[in-house]
């Protein structure tokens, strides 16, 4: 139970914050944003109040089952600390787009994409600087082929990709406050930045450490 105290606080916030709400909110909640911070998407308020909640308990669980069916789970103990700080952060960043999402439908100005990317950005600075941390398995990580056939391609290409979703990141925050005109762009290009440079990194990585 100990260990659960801080899902059990964002949920507790979560949950109330969507009990408060409810009977003030209007049918009709915006859900979704634009880059330029337009509305484009809405929900009924019950599907409004309900998704935060269900979708952090969600994720919770999944979090944590993974540690339970993941091949490699013995691994998991050796980076504990690490995966409970990206735990806690990826909560948190739930629960604040949660937060923000039900405050918008009361009519109070909120600025979606701000709290987005910066949210956005925060978690990827974040799991930058634990990468090192992460031993090799099958959920959390730069999982390629070649990071998963090797031990030393897997240390070698965290410790490069914690710089790079640190330098992600950092992009991610800058877009925020971009005009909307590049904005979008900012953003497409830091998640590509992101997702490609590791896995390419660790492709080379393998080739070099196997041809050694």
């Amino acid at each position: 139970m100990k260990k659960h105290w801080y899902f059990f606080l964002l949920s507790i916030i979560s949950v109330g914050i969507s009990l408060w709400a409810y009977p003030r909110l209007p049918e009709e909640v915006p859900i979704h944003w634009n880059f330029s911070g337009e509305v484009d998407g809405y929900s009924s308020k019950l599907f409004a109040v309900l998704f935060g909640p269900i979708l952090l308990t969600g994720i919770y669980g999944m979090l944590l089952g993974v540690t339970k069916i993941d091949p490699r789970k013995e691994n998991y103990e050796k980076f504990a600390g690490a995966y409970r700080v990206f735990m806690y952060t990826f909560l948190t960043f739930l629960t604040v787009m949660h937060i923000s999402i039900i405050f918008s439908g009361l009519g109070y100005h909120v600025n979606m994409v701000l709290i987005a990317n910066i949210g956005l950005g925060l978690l990827f600075v974040v799991l930058g600087n634990y990468m090192p941390k992460i031993k090799a398995n099958y959920f959390i990580g730069i999982r390629t082929p070649w990071t998963l056939a090797n031990e030393t391609v897997w240390a070698r290409t965290h410790r490069f990709g914690g710089k790079v979703f640190f330098i992600g990141g950092g992009m991610l925050i800058v877009s925020a406050f971009m005009p909307s005109s590049i904005r979008g762009f900012l953003l497409i290009s830091s998640i590509a930045f992101i997702a490609v440079v590791p896995i390419v990194y660790s492709y080379f990585a393998y080739k070099k450490v196997t041809q050694i």
